[in-house]
């Protein structure tokens, strides 16, 4: 098979594609025969070599943790989803594997695709949207009337932290760019404040999701209650100086049920997946330069031949 794989760190140029063995299923995987790969920030990060201190690679490595497709073969163990299914996962961030025309993942990991979400947008959704949504649900947990500060949530991540809110209930102040105000109300925040030097002179914040990082994040956090907690998914540290808590990093996991549950979500309409440019897998050096210099609204998509 073809994938895109580094045999160390660099730019965009140590991505090789090249022909690499077909993998083979194990007790509880199956194996999918990609059909399009999301590109996420953190992507160009492990090819940059920013997480080696954290992550034991072994090279050749393929990067990319988000994937939609068709089982292809199943481990053993495995009886669903059958052979022939559309799916889409998140694989685990360490081992990654997602920029290949085939890829083993743990069967409990997938979710069926709706017949009516494409492959493309599928592949845009599983980290973003299960980082965002477990960032609310699993780890800030917040009881309804809550007020809750979301940086950055016009980002995909951010979008999916606004829609887990607004289901529990929850009183959501967006923090974006003055030009994202309006995108930020109606994706369901009710009060916006401008990321970059806002102040907050309300009520102060039932709790924290982060997805942005930095000064200007970190002086809005300040605001929140002692004893609350401040979550980020931002590899750029919040200042814990000046916080009433020590932030928390949330790294996100595999769940195939949740992500079945936002693929609906998507389809009905009720939450979108703004796809910026698809890209054929051979340019994955490209679409992680795009990443890297910025800029980019919405989701890159590899598509797989």
């Amino acid at each position: 098979m073809k994938a895109m794989r580094i045999h160390g760190h660099g730019g965009p140029e140590v991505l090789r594609y090249e022909e690499t063995d077909t993998p083979v299923p194990g007790l509880g995987e199956v194996l999918i025969r990609v059909a399009a790969a999301g590109v996420n920030p953190a992507d160009h990060k492990h090819r940059s070599g920013m997480f080696r201190d954290f992550v034991p690679y072994r090279f050749p490595h393929t990067i990319g943790y988000d994937v939609a497709g068709t089982i292809e073969a199943l481990g053993e163990g495995v009886s669903a989803p059958a052979v022939g299914t559309r799916v889409f996962a998140l694989l685990d961030p360490m081992t990654a594997g997602g920029y290949a025309e085939y890829v083993v993942t743990a069967a409990s990991g997938c979710a069926r695709l709706p017949d009516d979400l494409d492959f493309a947008t599928a592949a845009g959704m599983p980290c973003p949207a299960l980082t965002g949504t477990q960032m609310v649900e699993e780890y800030l947990r917040p009881a309804s009337g809550d007020t809750i500060l979301i940086t950055g949530a016009t980002g995909m991540v951010g979008r999916f932290a606004v829609r887990a809110a607004n289901a529990a209930g929850v009183r959501v102040v967006a923090a974006v760019r003055p030009a994202y105000a309006e995108e930020a109300r109606a994706l369901g925040a009710d009060t916006v404040v401008a990321l970059d030097g806002g102040n907050w002179g309300g009520e102060p914040f039932d709790g924290v999701i982060d997805t942005v990082g930095g000064a200007a994040a970190s002086a809005l956090a300040a605001s929140t209650r002692r004893g609350k907690r401040i979550l980020t998914a931002a590899t750029d540290p919040l200042d814990a100086a000046i916080l009433p808590a020590q932030p928390e990093f949330v790294a996100v996991h595999p769940d195939g049920a949740r992500l079945e549950r936002l693929g609906a979500d998507v389809v009905s309409g009720a939450i979108a997946v703004p796809i910026s440019a698809r890209l054929p897998l051979a340019e994955a050096g490209k679409a992680q330069a795009m990443l890297e210099a910025g800029g980019v609204r919405g989701k890159i998509v590899l598509i797989v031949d």
